[in-house]
């Protein structure tokens, strides 16, 4: 199983680790859309034969912001923001939002660059003010998973 998720800023100067006591994870879980063409036979039943590829993947990953009081809920809440939010001015030649590690029981290391097409963070009015859900979709262009020599995974 995973024993080890790390988002790191677009730089991959500090990072955060999620599905611990602080991040618990509900949901982690990627998609590989496919893409290619389909060409319907214009005078028989079918479509001709195409190919299809994966476009890029997707990465849903929803869980809590949690805080021993209202102060540290805040400190920890900016410290996974600062990681997943594109920065106002981005690095010109740096071409993602976040960078992600993810460790496998086995020890393996697969990572990724993401860009973040939604997230939401909602504040609970009353109640619970040192807890509260997230929800970040990530995608990913290069469509897989990258081992350390940078080759596709296929997990």
């Amino acid at each position: 199983m995973i024993t080890k998720i790390e988002v790191w800023d677009a730089n991959k100067i500090s990072s955060v680790e999620l599905d611990t006591l602080t991040y618990p994870l509900q949901k982690f879980s990627w998609e590989y859309p496919m893409a290619g063409d389909t060409i319907p036979r214009p005078f028989s039943a079918g479509r001709h034969n195409s190919r299809k590829s994966v476009g890029y993947m997707t990465l849903d990953c929803e869980g809590e912001i949690l805080g021993s009081s209202t102060s540290n809920y805040w400190a920890n809440r900016k410290a996974l923001v600062t990681k997943v939010l594109p920065a106002r001015i981005q690095t010109p030649s740096v071409y993602r939002h976040s960078y992600i590690e993810l460790t496998l029981d086995d020890s393996t290391i697969y990572h990724a660059d993401l860009q973040l097409a939604s997230y939401s963070i909602p504040l609970a009015a009353t109640g619970a003010p040192t807890i509260s859900p997230f929800m970040f979709s990530w995608e990913i262009n290069e469509g897989y998973w990258l081992d350390a020599l940078g080759a596709a995974a296929l997990l």
